[in-house]
């Protein structure tokens, strides 16, 4: 299963986030408008469109396998 991730190294704390702003699974969020922006993995489909939004190169794809038992371990 593939899932989004923002580097905090990278991100630059845009004001607004494009990527939190036009992730169509709502899975990106801000705790305080201050605070950099993190992926929810349970919402987040793993589609990536998010790489294109994001002008900083801050997303990356994150791989996790299966459990065996139909369950994934985020």
């Amino acid at each position: 299963m593939t899932r989004a991730l923002i580097r905090p190294e990278k991100c630059g704390e845009c004001q607004p986030c494009e990527v939190q702003r036009q992730c169509a699974m709502k899975a990106v969020f801000r705790e305080d408008p201050n605070e950099q922006p993190w992926v929810d993995f349970y919402r987040c489909s793993g589609c990536l469109k998010c790489k294109a939004f994001c002008p900083n190169d801050a997303i990356e794809a994150i791989r996790h396998p299966c459990d065996g038992r139909a369950r994934m371990g985020w």
